[in-house]
């Protein structure tokens, strides 16, 4: 089963989350899918717009505990971060439009993701937090350019790791619309986007993202070494053991 889904319909590209199971928890290997998907559709001169949603009742429920709980040695920690990386610096070097449908709960990067989305579409009924904090870790991308986005409130919501739901998540900036259905919200979205000169696009991307790279790869860096931590490993292993524990129930 492919972890990450690449689907190219027409002029659009989609990439879909697809670890129900897991709640579209991201792994390396579903940071290294995430990555070349987005490079192929960037690459591909047929693509207009990238569009990025999550299969089941999550968008993404952000990195894997289980994979960064596993994690041993240094080595083993920067190969991992270094996927993660490269999936974000793919993030912020894509010309095309990227549109993300949040269909469920975003948590952790997958909220993280939504800062290097142009626009978020989110249903009613979804949910954002990003709660690493509690884990002994941090959100490498909400700490680095989540001021830039969404001013001091992204202070609030990595520090108290509290979940909020999509009308705040708008109000705040980091969602656009808040819709019932996300079929109908893409098609307006899109067709606003169909109005627009592709040549414009091309280069007001460039200039959007241009400047958030260095600071990323720092924040990610720093998150490699803290995986490692005792504090860390022993936060991780109890968040672990408590939902084994609510399976069971």
């Amino acid at each position: 089963m492919m972890k990450v889904i690449y689907e190219k319909r027409g002029e659009v590209a989609w990439i879909i989350f697809n670890r129900q199971e897991k709640i579209n928890a991201l792994d390396k290997e579903s940071w290294i899918l995430l990555s070349q998907h987005l490079r192929n559709a960037d690459k591909d001169e047929e693509v207009k717009a990238v569009i990025l949603t999550g299969k089941g009742r999550a968008f993404s429920a952000g990195d894997d505990i289980h994979a960064m709980y596993e994690l041993k040695t240094y080595e083993e920690a920067v190969d991992f971060f270094n996927s993660l990386f490269q999936a974000i610096d793919s993030l912020i070097t894509l010309t095309k439009p990227l549109i993300c449908l949040v269909n469920g709960l975003a948590y952790g990067g997958g909220c993280e993701i939504l800062l290097f989305c142009d626009i978020t579409i989110a249903l009613k009924e979804a949910k954002f937090s990003i709660p690493e904090g509690r884990l002994g870790l941090i959100p490498p991308m909400a700490i680095s350019v989540g001021y830039n986005a969404l001013g001091r409130v992204i202070n609030r919501l990595v520090l108290t790791g509290e979940e909020i739901d999509s009308q705040e998540a708008k109000n705040i900036g980091l969602v656009d619309y808040v819709v019932e259905n996300l079929d109908e919200g893409l098609n307006k979205v899109m067709e606003m986007l169909n109005r627009v000169s592709p040549t414009s696009i091309l280069t007001m991307k460039r200039w959007l993202m241009r400047s958030k790279r260095d600071e990323v790869e720092k924040a990610v860096k720093e998150l490699t070494l803290l995986s490692l931590s005792e504090e860390a490993k022993r936060r991780m292993y109890e968040f672990i053991k408590s939902r084994e524990k609510s399976k069971r129930v």
